[in-house]
């Protein structure tokens, strides 16, 4: 689908359908990434070996960084190639185009994977015909926890990271050159730093713990990490992008493992996935939630403060009253 917005016809050319067609490819985008983003947590869980899942659990989050990485990299190749009124026409395909690459990746690797032993052993002669359902009537109270969890994280990705090129743009003179480099630091400390906070959960053998205390911790830190940011200047921005990515990369991390371990395997898929795209749905209008909130307090640091310290520390507190932890114990 990303490569398919790139081959748009423009609204001069065709009028509103270039609107429609946009948000069609943009939902069905959504639809991929809602479905591969659950199974790949469920996959990479279910096959690593019951000591190791929060390692392999935060290698596999620290992909997502890898994307966003890639995006900065497609948008410098882009400008290069097309600088100027050039990048109106050109460029912004580019950067579409550029998704080829880890369509290809994503491709090779599914090619060789194959289901895990927990899968076939425990459930494949016996599958749930409505596996949602199961997980609603057994589990309602994990989903409503997970979902609150990952909205609170989400919120701090959406309202905060995602949210930081725009926020630069606006607030500051930073530089388009600048302002990727900034987003590029925060990222690459998420990528190299979700493995070994996860595997730091293994060790620990503290997930809930871990993540409810990162919860108040990215609580407190988040008005001193906007506030350098608004400042404008580049080596404050690097900063502040790294302690950001290095926060948000520990909660994350431990995620797939505290999923996994909460649920059984004949409906661990349904459950991850409907908690997961549940919260991340609700966090996405983080953004329009701190604007609104910045125009409101005439405080665009105030704004992002808090909606963001409130998603944080209810995020911290829900995760406590998850179910004890199960770390280094085989799955159900």
């Amino acid at each position: 689908m990303t490569i398919f917005i790139g081959f748009l016809p423009t609204y001069y050319q065709i009028g509103i359908l270039a609107t429609i067609l946009l948000v069609i490819l943009r939902i069905l985008q959504g639809f991929f990434l809602a479905g591969e983003w659950g199974g790949g947590m469920t996959l990479v869980t279910e096959f690593a070996p019951d000591t190791l899942r929060g390692l392999l659990g935060g290698l596999q989050q620290g992909g997502a960084a890898l994307g966003l990485i890639f995006a900065v990299i497609a948008n410098e190749v882009a400008l290069a190639l097309a600088p100027g009124t050039a990048f109106q026409t050109l460029g912004w395909r580019i950067m579409f185009w550029f998704g080829a690459i880890p369509l290809i990746i994503a491709l090779a690797v599914r090619w060789k994977v194959g289901e895990s032993v927990e899968w076939l052993t425990k459930v494949a002669d016996k599958p749930e015909k409505i596996p949602i359902a199961t997980v609603f009537r057994r589990w309602w109270k994990m989903v409503i926890i997970a979902t609150i969890v990952l909205f609170a994280n989400g919120s701090i990705y959406y309202g905060i990271i995602a949210y930081m090129p725009t926020f630069l743009a606006l607030h500051t003179s930073l530089s388009s050159y600048e302002i990727d480099n900034i987003v590029l630091a925060t990222n690459l400390i998420w990528l190299f730093t979700s493995p070994l906070t996860g595997y730091l959960s293994d060790v620990l053998k503290r997930r809930k713990l871990l993540i409810g205390i990162l919860g108040f911790v990215i609580g407190i830190l988040v008005y001193p990490i906007i506030s350098l940011l608004y400042t404008g200047s580049y080596i404050s921005g690097i900063i502040a992008g790294i302690i950001m990515g290095s926060l948000f990369a520990f909660q994350y991390s431990i995620f797939p493992a505290w999923l996994c371990e909460n649920i059984s395997t004949n409906v661990r898929y349904s459950y991850i996935a409907f908690s997961i795209n549940l919260g991340v749905a609700f966090s996405s209008f983080a953004p329009y939630i701190v604007t609104a909130l910045g125009l409101a307090f005439n405080n665009p640091v105030l704004g992002i403060a808090t909606f963001d310290i409130s998603a944080a520390i209810i995020g911290g507190i829900t995760a406590l009253l998850s179910p004890p932890d199960k770390v280094g114990t085989s799955l159900q």
